[in-house]
């Protein structure tokens, strides 16, 4: 159940919003006072105690447990990662493909969720494209790029560009009947949409943390559903120990715990400082309820839609939430330098995706920053 929130209270844990008009959510989060508090809390440590704490194992694993009850997952199934393409890219090399074998991604892809399977292509491994209808991606537009010889689907929860939200439960119960792995990018829904990754049918999904979890560049982290942990396989990955052995109870104690779990998935020591901050990441968010922060976007994308009507401006953003998120996308003429003069002529930021203005927004900004960011526009065209 939701319970009232101080939105305007929280506005101020951002203090770049006091001069700033910031709608860029999707790029990279302005971060609040939690995330300014924990590195002086890290280099405390470190000054104080030599490390027994920044540096600690049992931090890592207690950081593990606090992002798995964030987004509905079990801390055996979280390993920590650089970033979003960090974890495709393990997800890229974990299933054994063969010549003839096809991979689907989509035509809305992010760049890096491009790249990571290119490699399969010299080993004869055919990559296809689901295409999209007027910038949706329906199960049917996965559904005529996939048959016998599909063995991966991989897409964006939430796309880049446009904000379109793939229905992730249908594709992977899709996936799922046809013996398919379905791995996700899921950066631009964490910390925005309350539905728990064990829900969303995917095998693999990749997170990168410095968006609206409110972590550092730098620091994210992968899940793999808990059936499959043991399967993955890759030339860097450590392959799993037998359960109960010696070195399989080493995680208790040791922050490398290759063992019977994702965090197999780690190399070497942790982003200790990332993963840190991570943490207070998610204990903020917690306190304010995964459930309220989805309610409290969805009001303020649909009044961002409506004033853009009422503008007389464009969106290639669905209208209905269930396709969408915190993006709203704005065709508008040479979007680049409309994008430059926003920032240097009235404090606005956004960005530019697929040459339209992106707007992106969470539960710090208000509706006073929707009317800013679209009056800029308007006066710029």
């Amino acid at each position: 159940m939701m319970n009232a929130v101080n939105w305007t209270q929280l506005r101020d844990e951002f203090p770049t919003l006091a001069n700033w008009t910031y709608l860029d959510t999707a790029r990279k989060m302005v971060p609040p006072r939690c995330q300014e508090l924990a590195m002086q809390e890290y280099c405390r440590d470190i000054r104080e105690t030599a490390g027994a704490e920044a540096w600690s194992a049992v931090n890592v694993a207690e950081t593990r447990v606090a992002m798995a009850q964030l987004l509905g997952a079990k801390p055996a199934e979280i390993a920590f990662t650089k970033n979003t393409t960090d974890g495709l890219n393990i997800a890229a090399h974990a299933f054994d493909l063969q010549p003839g074998d096809n991979i689907v991604l989509t035509d809305m892809e992010h760049v890096a969720n491009v790249w990571v399977w290119k490699h399969w292509e010299a080993r004869g491994v055919e990559i296809r494209y689901a295409r999209n209808r007027a910038g949706r991606l329906p199960l049917e537009a996965f559904l005529e790029q996939m048959d016998r010889r599909t063995r991966v689907v991989s897409t964006a929860y939430i796309t880049y560009g446009n904000g379109f939200r793939v229905n992730l439960p249908e594709l992977g119960a899709a996936c799922r009947g046809q013996g398919v792995r379905l791995v996700v990018d899921g950066v631009q829904a964490a910390g925005i949409l309350a539905a728990p990754l064990a829900s969303l049918g995917a095998d693999m999904i990749a997170i990168g943390g410095h968006k609206n979890l409110f972590g550092l560049t730098g620091s994210g982290l992968v899940y793999c559903r808990e059936e499959l942990v043991d399967e993955v396989r890759a030339p860097f990955l450590k392959a799993p120990v037998a359960e109960g052995s010696v070195t399989a109870r080493a995680h208790l104690n040791s922050q490398f715990d290759y063992v019977r779990t994702a965090h197999r998935f780690e190399g070497g020591n942790p982003n200790f400082l990332g993963i840190r901050v991570l943490r207070r990441g998610a204990e903020f968010i917690q306190s304010i309820g995964l459930e309220n922060i989805e309610a409290r976007v969805r009001e303020l994308t649909t009044s961002c839609l409506a004033q853009l009507r009422a503008a007389g401006l464009k969106t290639l953003t669905p209208e209905s939430w269930e396709e969408r998120a915190q993006i709203v996308s704005v065709p508008v003429p040479d979007a680049g330098a409309v994008m430059d003069r926003l920032r240097e002529k009235h404090r606005v930021i956004v960005n530019v995706k697929d040459g339209a203005i992106r707007l992106s927004m969470s539960f710090c900004n208000n509706e006073d920053d929707i009317g800013r960011g679209i009056s800029a526009i308007r006066q710029e065209l």
